[in-house]
C-alpha cells in the first residue's frame, strides 16, 4: 500500500478511568467516526496509523487500559453488516487533526 492510500481501521478501547476514556474518545474523534460507544472507524494513511498509535501509547496506562486497532481490507469493508438503530454506515471525508 502506498503512503497516499487510506485504509479503514477499527479502533476500540476500554479504561476503568473516566478521564482517560474521555481523552481517548476526544483523540479518536479527530481521526474517525464513532460507531459504538468506545469503537471508532477511521480512514487512515500508513503514517497516520503510526502517529495515532504513538499518541494512544502516550495516553493510556498499559496495566489498566486496552486499545485494539484492526485493519480492514476493501473486501471486508464491502461485507460490513449494520444491524439495529437506523443509522447509515459512516461516510468518510478528510478529517483534519
Amino acid at each position: 500500500m502506498n503512503s497516499n492510500t487510506k485504509q479503514r481501521w477499527v479502533v476500540a478501547y476500554d479504561s476503568p478511568c473516566d478521564k482517560r476514556r474521555r481523552k481517548l474518545a476526544t483523540l479518536l474523534e479527530g481521526y474517525g467516526v464513532r460507531v459504538q460507544f468506545s469503537v471508532f472507524e477511521c480512514q487512515l494513511r500508513p503514517e497516520t496509523v503510526d502517529q495515532l498509535r504513538r499518541r494512544l501509547e502516550r495516553l493510556i496506562k498499559p496495566d489498566q487500559d486496552r486499545v485494539r486497532l484492526w485493519p480492514l481490507s476493501t473486501r471486508s469493508c464491502a461485507r460490513i453488516v449494520n444491524l439495529g438503530i437506523n443509522v447509515p454506515a459512516p461516510g468518510f471525508a478528510d478529517i483534519v487533526i
